[in-house]
């Protein structure tokens, strides 16, 4: 007498496999984005002053964000902040490291995009 499997998918080979191409193509797909919006927000120079032009406010601290910034020293953080996962995601930044360690290490740098390509399935782009 066999068990029932239980309720929902149960992990298989090529449920497994399929969750594998996944992941792959949705982190490459968010790293693009990243760096495009990044590219579009500070690809002239002035992040910052490319978001108030588009009506993000510089003048009126919000208590609702972080440290009680403008929305855009917010918006301007947070595009920072994702230029940062996508550049660890494309080997640019360095990733890892011990700060705390004595003597600190360093942190190293990795291409994700290229070790994961191989899990595309074949979707070349975003």
């Amino acid at each position: 007498m066999t068990t029932p499997a239980g309720v929902g998918r149960q992990a298989d080979k090529d449920s497994i496999d399929q969750d594998l191409s996944d992941l792959a193509v949705q982190w490459r797909t968010l790293a693009q984005r990243a760096r495009n919006l990044g590219t579009q927000v500070n690809g002239q120079g002035d992040g910052l002053a490319y978001l108030i032009a588009h009506g993000y406010d510089n003048v009126t601290a919000n208590p609702d964000n972080p440290g009680a910034q403008t929305d855009a020293a917010w918006a301007h953080q947070a595009v920072d902040y994702f230029a940062n996962l996508e550049g660890v995601y494309f080997g640019t930044v360095a990733q890892g490291g011990d700060p705390d360690a004595t003597p600190p290490t360093p942190g190293s740098k990795f291409n994700f995009d290229s070790a994961f390509a191989v899990l595309w399935g074949g979707q070349i782009g975003p």
